[in-house]
């Protein structure tokens, strides 16, 4: 991260946007002009234009109607909108493809501690109370006789500059609990540090239950994009020295032999994109399924439903455990094993399921054996891509009868063709002839 220099500033010229960024916001700010409105550049672009990193999320406030500006804006310019009325927001997308987020500069008020809160029409200030952490409420103001005014009345460029996060107030985490999970995020992504009192009231608020009143939506939605951050196994921990992991589960606990497994995941991802570059892996789910690696079925189970997880990512999450480690065990054994043999073992895995699988034997750490299990893997990965030239349709054009048959013979071709016993159409007919052949003696031996 490039250091912010220790000072405060009134303005910051928004150059380091890309040129079609810059373009769009001269446009709307010139269409803000004559409706006379006055409009704001908010939330983490501004925070990571004043630390000179790269975001380019657009997210615009609006002193009036933001909506029925979004609308305007939407109108002049071609674009998509989606509204957001409960929000007082809307979400724009342009021919370009480029996207825009417009709010109207709003207060909030919680009836209840972890609830959606209730909004109404406020001024920039009043919108910027409202964020969770001090670097996260400044504001740029667009119109063009202000254009690059820096707003900052919470003092979010001094705690950028002592590399801190702060709350804006005592209530925060109660009012909003994902924000104990915020805090965290930005604390590693920057290399920050929490203040006292903000760690005493992120420590205060995860003491109590607040966190379990958080739809599983919205607290999945946060984990995984924790773990999506750069270095997950420092997040982890920090979650586990604060005690949040008991909110995915009570007995989820930060053993040491869940410690090697997720310390050896960022290696096995590394491995696995330099060997199969085209591969897509979600990442923060490689590391929830290490995570739990350890944990029972139930365990597992609970976990899945907390969260609310996709299909996908409840199958995963279920192959984690006790299946990887057996299938990690057989493909290590000093035992030959054949290419269609490894292939049957994997077959179903995913390829995050691969990458937990590769990191339960590098946290053994064994060199032999995870070559060996290198090399199975590029073995089934490659097999993956085998086919037999012979359908169902062609066996029964064979004289062979529709039924369960079909499968085993289809399968004992696969297995023949991934270890290269057979290379052609007419091999795979003479092999289903002899299969045949044999199946008849064997009946006829009854």
């Amino acid at each position: 991260m490039s250091a912010m220099k220790n000072q405060v500033r009134t303005t910051i010229s928004l150059s380091t946007l890309p040129v079609r960024q810059r373009h769009l916001l001269k446009q709307i700010c010139r269409l803000a002009d004559e409706r006379d409105l006055s409009v704001y550049l908010v939330g983490g672009v501004v925070r990571d234009l004043l630390l000179k990193r790269g975001n380019w999320d657009l997210d615009l406030t609006v002193e009036g109607d933001g909506i029925a500006f979004a609308r305007l804006v939407a109108d002049r310019y071609g674009a998509g909108l989606a509204v957001f009325e409960r929000f007082a927001t809307a979400r724009l997308t342009f021919p370009n493809g480029l996207k825009l987020d417009i709010a109207t500069s709003r207060r909030e008020s919680y009836a209840q501690p972890a609830l959606l809160p209730t909004v109404q029409h406020a001024s920039i200030e009043e919108d910027l109370s409202r964020r969770d952490f001090t670097i996260n409420a400044i504001a740029v103001q667009l119109n063009q006789r202000q254009f690059g005014r820096i707003f900052d009345p919470y003092e979010g460029q001094r705690d950028l500059c002592a590399r801190t996060i702060r709350v804006l107030h005592a209530g925060s985490f109660l009012d909003d609990p994902t924000r104990i999970f915020r805090a965290i995020r930005f604390e590693q992504r920057f290399g920050f540090r929490l203040e006292r009192t903000t760690l005493h009231l992120l420590a205060q608020a995860a003491s109590t239950n607040l966190i379990q009143r958080l739809s599983g939506p919205r607290l999945r939605n946060e984990i995984l994009l924790l773990f999506a951050e750069r270095n997950p196994v420092l997040t982890i921990a920090r979650l586990a020295q604060l005690k949040l992991l008991r909110f995915l589960h009570r007995r989820l606990c930060y053993v040491k032999n869940v410690k090697q497994v997720v310390s050896a995941v960022p290696k096995a991802l590394a491995w696995w994109t330099r060997r199969f570059p085209d591969s897509v892996i979600d990442r923060p789910m490689v590391y929830l399924m290490a995570l739990s690696s350890e944990s029972s079925p139930l365990v597992v189970a609970t976990m899945i439903r907390r969260l609310a997880l996709s299909r996908e990512q409840a199958k995963n999450m279920r192959v984690g455990g006790s299946r990887i480690d057996r299938a990690r065990k057989r493909l290590t054994d000093a035992r030959t094993i054949r290419p269609s043999q490894v292939y049957r073992l994997l077959a179903g895995f995913s390829g995050e399921a691969l990458v937990l699988l590769l990191a339960r034997q590098v946290a053994m750490r064994h060199e032999v054996l995870l070559r060996r299990l290198k090399r199975d893997l590029v073995s089934y990965v490659k097999s993956r891509t085998v086919k037999t030239s012979l359908t169902g349709r062609d066996l029964q054009a064979l004289g062979l009868k529709p039924g369960p048959q079909y499968s085993t013979i289809l399968g004992k071709l696969l297995a023949a063709r991934i270890d290269k016993l057979i290379t052609t159409e007419a091999e795979e007919r003479a092999f289903v002839r002899k299969w045949l052949g044999e199946r008849n003696v064997h009946d006829d031996h009854r």
